[in-house]
């Protein structure tokens, strides 16, 4: 399990996550929600131990990430961040097998190209594999950089490994919206991959989300089943929103009706 306890993150006098404690849990699916500056991506940072001052609040597998080694962390986690280098002479299957370099040290196998191929195929990106990066789209590059991140976890002790997603659909169009969120969600379900997704159309992280997690001014407000969440009066009150929720009759998951409270 991934784990943070009692974690507080400074920026000057300012508190961007202030005492969140939140599981990751091995073949769970967490959607992170929240308002625009909540610290939802401070706290994906934090977890996924690019946050020196953090590392003692967060622990990986029961050990706390500061007395992980960089290298084996390396195979623990995968991190797709909101923002990547979109200027990058590399070809996408260059990229792509990055996510093997800490499983074999600048000596990849036949089996790294394997699960790199693998990887591209899932999302997409197998008829690209010779572009270079800075001749795609802002979606195209997205759906890379998430092959990269899976070959990074693709085997392994199941259970053991995490898959952090900042937004990563923001940029991709709608049909991709759900193959990402499905491909995420199969992970997290077939491969035991603790998965946490930063997500702000909150009808999908209800579609695919096993837990919703709400963070409102570096806080966590609520923390349960997607029914749960959206039905909460946090909610409401974290984006100002009057809020009524349905049930999808063919998927049987909650849909958000949300309009500016008067």
């Amino acid at each position: 399990m991934l784990s943070a306890r009692h974690l507080t993150v400074m920026a000057g006098q300012r508190r961007l996550i202030d005492d969140v404690s939140i599981d990751v849990r091995p073949g769970e699916m967490l959607a992170l929600i929240g308002p625009n500056g909540a610290g939802k991506t401070t706290l994906l940072r934090a977890l996924s131990g690019d946050i020196d001052a953090a590392s003692d609040a967060v622990s990986c597998n029961g050990r706390p990430l500061r007395h992980i080694p960089a290298a084996e962390l390396a195979t623990l986690r995968a991190v797709h961040a909101q923002h990547q280098r979109s200027d990058l002479d590399y070809s996408v299957q260059q990229v792509v097998a990055l996510g093997r370099f800490p499983h074999h040290g600048g000596r990849p196998g036949a089996d790294d190209r394997a699960i790199a191929r693998a990887a591209m195929t899932l999302t997409g990106c197998e008829t690209m594999a010779d572009r270079l990066c800075s001749t795609l789209s802002g979606g195209e590059q997205a759906r890379v950089h998430l092959a990269r991140a899976l070959a990074q976890i693709w085997r392994g002790t199941p259970g053991e490994h995490f898959l952090l997603l900042d937004e990563p659909v923001a940029a991709l169009d709608i049909a991709w919206q759900h193959r990402v969120l499905a491909c995420a969600r199969d992970r997290a379900h077939s491969r035991m991959t603790g998965v946490l997704a930063i997500v702000h159309d909150l009808n999908l992280a209800a579609r695919y989300a096993d837990r919703l997690v709400l963070l409102a001014d570096g806080r966590i407000r609520a923390d349960g089943s997607p029914f749960e969440v959206l039905q909460s009066t946090a909610l409401a009150d974290a984006f100002g929103l009057e809020c009524r929720v349905w049930v999808d009759p063919q998927t049987s998951r909650p849909l958000l009706m949300a309009e500016p409270a008067t």
